[in-house]
């Protein structure tokens, strides 16, 4: 169960005594630096830590709150809590919050502890290409019928062993559906790595993909496992494929077919296993037209294709994705704000070419705008413009027909409106069951239970 020797842990705890008991019983093997919640936010070096432990203490103020900023730093890695005095609701807003990848109950053993940790830990240990396969996905959210479709298409095709090809066009969350196929396949365990094509040149590309040996190149002194050898065993996401040049797709057809590669400078092919998901926002077929994308590599992409549908042909999904980053950027920034129905108005009336990535950013420049607790009006929108091909939002635009929410209603009924009648769709198409509801609805169990406790929703548990 011997981890690499070097690996460093957080731990965060209150009390002086306690950070250094916790650091006594990890070390050795591990190596800890420990500090209290208040100084995690103006803590740099964090983010090279493989994972982290932090006390949560029931009998203490804000005992989540104080612990939102390890959040941030280790989005989607290691995190255990240590809960004592902790009643059954602040552990539910700790689950949901704080998102741990184990909880437990003080007092525990420390051979208890250092297996949690142990198991925590990506099987390559920290730093390693490793790591990135290991997190957890973000959900792909929305209430809309067409991000359902996608989620029951994820729900479908995620646990064959076949090609996924995802189209749709830039920042509307293909990475997202290549990752949820990920986490819900039998591969879920292996590593995740996704490489985009098109933002380095086929040399750079081919080495990174297929890897190289000692002395291939000048400047190649050590060699060097690809990106097929990185994910075997897991899932290898192609993003932006279609940029790819037909000699490299040749090379790529290969790999996927014989599920062998041969690295730049070897004599031997080496065998991998890998599961590949590709996305792209060209027109693929017009590119087999033109003679720029192999026909035969499209083909064994293709097996299944998701379509990932535009933010503005799904409008009912703008309301609820403010709300999201105005809840989670505010937690990240520490800084609490209300949006404006005219705020969120302007929104329904924009084309968002940038798409949900654009949305993200103009909540996130609207919360730096703000000051704490403030009600954001469509006044911080002026001027706000992402692509340059497109004119920004204006001060007093014309209304739009496809608003489809009435004038007189806020911003709080008309996200209850579409939540409500999505889980209730949900729970009808799924028979009551909540854990199928949740993973539909791109939600945890626990945040489900807590948007039906607030909307008033009563069903009886069918797991």
């Amino acid at each position: 169960m011997e981890k690499p020797t070097k690996v460093e842990i957080l731990v965060v705890a209150s009390q002086e005594d306690e950070r250094r008991a916790l650091a006594e019983v990890l070390e050795p093997p591990f190596h800890v630096e420990a500090l209290a919640p208040s100084a995690l936010a103006a803590h740099g070096p964090l983010v090279d830590k493989a994972a982290a432990i932090a006390s949560l203490d029931g009998a203490e103020p804000r005992a989540v709150e104080s612990l939102l900023p390890i959040r941030e730093l280790f989005a989607g890695r290691s995190l255990i809590l240590l809960a004592r005095n902790a009643e059954e609701e602040l552990l539910e807003e700790a689950i949901a919050r704080l998102d741990p990848f184990q909880m437990l109950t003080q007092p525990v053993s420390a051979p208890a502890l250092r297996l949690a940790v142990l198991r925590s830990l990506p099987a390559e240990g920290p730093g390693s290409g490793a790591r990135e396969g290991h997190r957890r996905a973000r959900a792909l959210l929305g209430v809309s019928a067409a991000i359902r479709e996608v989620l029951e298409q994820v729900r479908q095709v995620a646990p064959l062993q076949v090609s996924v090809l995802i189209l749709g066009e830039t920042g509307t969350g293909k990475e997202l559906v290549a990752r949820a196929i990920h986490e819900k396949s039998p591969r879920a365990q292996a590593p995740f790595v996704a490489v985009n094509c098109s933002a380095m040149p086929d040399s750079l590309l081919e080495s990174e993909l297929f890897g190289y040996q000692r002395g291939a190149f000048t400047g190649a002194d050590r060699s060097k496992r690809g990106l097929f050898q990185q994910a075997s065993g897991g899932t290898l996401f192609l993003d932006e494929v279609g940029d790819t040049s037909p000699a490299l797709q040749a090379k790529l057809l290969r790999a996927i077919e014989e599920q062998e590669i041969r690295p730049i400078g070897a004599e031997q092919t080496v065998p991998v296993d890998v599961r590949v998901v590709s996305a792209t926002h060209c027109d693929l077929r017009q590119a087999m037209e033109r003679e720029t994308f192999r026909r035969d590599l499209f083909y064994r992409l293709n097996t299944i294709e998701i379509y990932v549908p535009p933010l503005r042909r799904r409008r009912v999904d703008i309301p609820f994705l403010a709300q999201h980053f105005t809840e989670e950027l505010g937690e990240i920034h520490a800084r609490r704000i209300t949006l404006g129905e005219d705020f969120v108005d302007r929104l329904l009336q924009h084309d968002f070419p940038g798409n949900v990535r654009e949305l993200r950013n103009a909540v996130e420049r609207a919360i730096a705008l703000a000051r704490p607790g403030e009600t954001v009006t469509a006044e911080q929108l002026v001027g706000f413009a992402t692509d340059p091909g497109h004119r920004p939002l204006e001060a007093d635009p014309a209304p739009r027909e496809t608003d489809a929410y009435g004038a007189d209603e806020s911003l709080r009924s008309r996200v209850q409106k579409v939540e409500l009648e999505a889980i209730a769709q949900a729970l009808e198409r799924y028979n009551g069951n909540r854990t199928r509801v949740a993973e539909a609805l791109g939600l945890s169990r626990v945040g489900l239970r807590q948007k039906m406790r607030r909307l008033g929703i009563d069903t009886p548990r069918r797991y």
